[in-house]
């Protein structure tokens, strides 16, 4: 049930572990792919690490990003229970199949409401009664009850074909599972089709019923009272239902609007605490121009846009940023960054801001990173401290009984950090070069994880 707006969301810890990162080999877009969906082979690929020293020697960087679209998210209830689809049937001992990302591309356009009963309405009355019927009641009744059966068809199919043609939330990519319940709210994707196709089936209902009576008429005149009766119910009908078509039409917006996400090219993600200069860093890294102000959360949903480097295409997202606390208490809008690194297979850019100008502590920011790289640290990483001309220049937050631990990421931030500043310009190329590098190295665990994952189909095939 969809909560109200600002109400708490309901959420388990557990339900945001980190899982395998699902990584298929190219299929057809109306084909659904097996190797996504066996959980032996999702670990292998988990666990794929690559030899050491294997980064290549690095190129010329070249960079172009073309921001899309984002996918915006409102408080609700939620309850990211998902696991991998596609483990073996126990029964039959076949791999259960699913969709890869991209699903909510195929959706169809939803017509309003009033258009599809206006055009209704129009093709229904121009419905002729069957040639060659001499009397004037048998003719009457048959083109009261073949525009009754027009008009209810007119009506039914619509809804028939987007029931049938969105996909289903179980055949969905997790990924696109999680971003269905993070706009929406738990269950209500299914709710909203439930009552359009609870819609079509009162429809045919109506429409057959009174197809019926007008067919069984007498006389002239009866025909036409019945047909007159029975198109007023039929339209009284839809139009008492019609709010479900239009909160479909608002839900197949929404899903066409969600950013598109090639599972076999490099994705690099860019995380950390709001308001560090995550946007700043991607208007840098590219030709895109995010939204970049001086206030939390300004980005509030998942923003895809690619790179293009020595003639190599890969993606990049910006993710809202994540506040210092329990997984219980996190937003929606925080939640959208969990579920990138849950469910994609991408890097890490994981950006720090230790002069403190985010309005996040450094003691905040590293429990906040701490928790992140615990769980994600399988990921392919770079640290970058952002706005290091700022460090030095103003005086920490204060934050008193702050450990070592603590203490040393506030002077030095992560081991291996890369100082960054974009009004200065200092470390940028070095950072373009690092990502390149970061880049191209997922690109290899990515083929490398497929061979895995094609080795591990072709035995699941030979067992079953």
């Amino acid at each position: 049930m969809r909560a109200a707006a600002g109400g708490r969301a309901v959420f388990h810890l557990q339900h945001l572990r980190p899982r395998p990162p699902c990584r298929a080999s190219p299929a057809p877009a109306t084909t659904a792919t097996a190797p996504l969906s066996h959980p032996a082979a999702a670990s292998l690929a988990y666990d794929r690490r690559l030899p050491k020293g294997f980064l290549p020697t690095l190129e010329p960087w070249v960079s172009a990003v073309y921001l899309c679209q984002r996918a915006h998210s409102t408080t609700c209830s939620v309850s990211l229970d998902d696991r991998l689809q596609g483990e073996l049937d126990g029964a039959k001992g076949e791999v259960q199949k699913h969709e890869t990302v991209g699903a909510f591309q195929k959706i169809p356009m939803v017509m309003p409401a009033t258009d599809i009963l206006m055009s209704a309405q129009r093709k229904s009355r121009n419905v002729p009664p069957t040639k060659g019927i001499a009397n004037i009641a048998k003719r009457e009744r048959n083109k009261g009850a073949k525009q009754l059966d027009a008009l209810m068809k007119e009506l039914s199919v619509p809804l028939r074909t987007y029931t049938e043609n969105f996909p289903k939330r179980r055949d969905l990519h997790p990924y696109e599972r999680s971003l269905i319940e993070l706009t929406f709210g738990e269950g209500y994707y299914e709710q909203v089709l439930g009552r359009v196709d609870a819609l079509r089936k009162r429809i045919t209902s109506v429409g057959k019923q009174h197809a019926s009576m007008c067919a069984k008429s007498t006389t002239k005149r009866e025909a036409e009272e019945r047909l007159a009766e029975g198109r007023k119910t039929l339209e009284e009908a839809f139009q008492h239902g019609q709010r479900a078509i239009d909160d479909l039409v608002n839900v197949a917006k929404a899903l066409r609007s969600m950013p598109v996400v090639d599972l076999h090219i490099p994705t690099l993600c860019l995380v950390g605490s709001p308001n560090v200069g995550k946007s700043s860093l991607v208007r840098i890294l590219s030709s895109g121009k995010p939204e970049v102000c001086s206030y939390p959360f300004t980005t509030r949903g998942i923003l895809m846009g690619h790179i293009v480097s020595n003639h190599e295409r890969f993606q990049v997202t910006d993710t809202p940023g994540l506040l210092t606390r329990h997984d219980d208490d996190r937003n929606n809008i925080e939640r959208l960054t969990l579920a990138v690194l849950s469910y994609l297979p991408i890097a890490v850019l994981y950006v720090h801001d230790l002069s403190e100008d985010c309005g996040t502590s450094v003691a905040d920011q590293y429990i906040t990173y701490k928790h992140i790289k615990e769980r994600f640290g399988d990921r392919l990483w770079i640290d970058v401290i952002s706005k290091c001309d700022l460090l030095g220049k103003k005086a920490p937050m204060s934050f008193d009984g702050a450990d070592e631990e603590v203490a040393q990421y506030r002077r030095f931030g992560p081991e291996g950090a890369l100082r960054v500043s974009v009004q200065s310009e200092n470390g940028v190329k070095e950072l373009k070069e690092r990502v390149h590098q970061l880049l191209t190295s997922q690109m290899a665990r990515i083929k490398a994880d497929k061979a895995e994952l094609d080795t591990q189909e072709a035995g699941i095939r030979v067992f079953t």
